[in-house]
């Protein structure tokens, strides 16, 4: 089998063409059934110290702490990360975004949000949490709400 690639900067991030024979279904439906698999984090238990691979839909909200991230799951369980918030943006594919300089929520936990004091958004989840957006951050998160 030949591969080509073609390397395009005009393509969304997130966004992959692959032309083929038909022949070939069969193998490719099991490549993109192994590309878009649910993403997992390798997480740190820091009662335990055992390391853990958690789903990303698992996720709530995932905080800085430093050079370390606190992940905090829909089950109000807590582990950390050895990644900074900044290296984590590439989970934006996901529904993971940023909303402001300390956070990273999943969008898919949110059940409503309001617009708050001084241009800023107040975003509430399933679990009756509040979080800030920033203004840096409210005009994207309400088209993705939206």
């Amino acid at each position: 089998m030949k591969l080509n690639f073609i390397w395009d900067k005009g393509r969304a991030m997130d966004e992959i063409e692959i032309i083929a024979n038909p022949v070939n279904k069969e193998k490719l439906v099991s490549l993109k059934d192994g590309l878009c698999s649910n993403i997992t984090l390798n997480v740190l238990n820091p009662k335990n110290n055992r390391k853990l691979r958690i789903d990303i839909q698992q996720v709530e909200v995932i905080e800085s702490l430093g050079h370390l991230s606190k992940v905090i799951l829909v089950n109000n369980e807590e582990y950390l990360l050895q990644k900074r918030l900044k290296e984590l943006q590439v989970l934006e594919v996901n529904g993971l975004y940023r909303i402001n300089n300390s956070t990273i929520m999943n969008l898919s936990q949110v059940a409503s949000f309001r617009s708050g004091e001084y241009a800023r958004l107040e975003v509430f989840t399933k679990n009756n949490k509040k979080y800030l957006v920033s203004r840096y951050y409210a005009k994207l998160i309400r088209e993705e709400l939206s």
